[in-house]
């Protein structure tokens, strides 16, 4: 988790959130079953939920997925309806090896993305901030 478990649990339930990545968990590795010719990498799908049940998604591999794949992967994730949540955005971060890579070791992922805004701010930012400055 990206975030405190009492901050994830004040704004959505364990019912609502474990069946939303289980399914967003089984599009994942349908893409990574179905991709051809991938590089072993391991990293993380990074899972940003809003409330009006608006999500978003990122991913920090190494080395990192095929655009074709990168793609896939986030759409078929964004295909997934995500549960209500209320007072914030709630973030988590899922784990993959991918075609024999290994999973991550490290608990945090650091998105381009992320690293980007994060220097830009030129100060340190809570997560959920950096998260709502880069979602816009």
């Amino acid at each position: 988790m990206l975030q405190p478990e009492q901050v994830i649990g004040a704004r959505v339930s364990v019912e609502k959130l474990a069946p939303y990545l289980k399914q967003v968990d089984a599009a994942a590795n349908g893409i990574f079953n179905a991709a051809k010719a991938v590089p072993p990498t391991g990293g993380f799908l990074v899972v940003a939920i809003r409330p009006g049940q608006q999500s978003k998604f990122w991913l920090d591999f190494t080395p990192p997925l095929p655009p074709a794949v990168a793609n896939g992967l986030i759409a078929a994730a964004q295909g997934v309806k995500p549960p209500a949540v209320n007072g914030g955005t709630v973030l988590l971060a899922m784990k993959y090896g991918v075609a024999g890579g290994k999973v991550p070791a490290g608990p945090m992922p650091s998105p381009a993305e992320w690293a980007t805004v994060a220097k830009a701010a030129g100060k340190p930012l809570e997560i959920g901030d950096l998260v709502d400055r880069i979602w816009k």
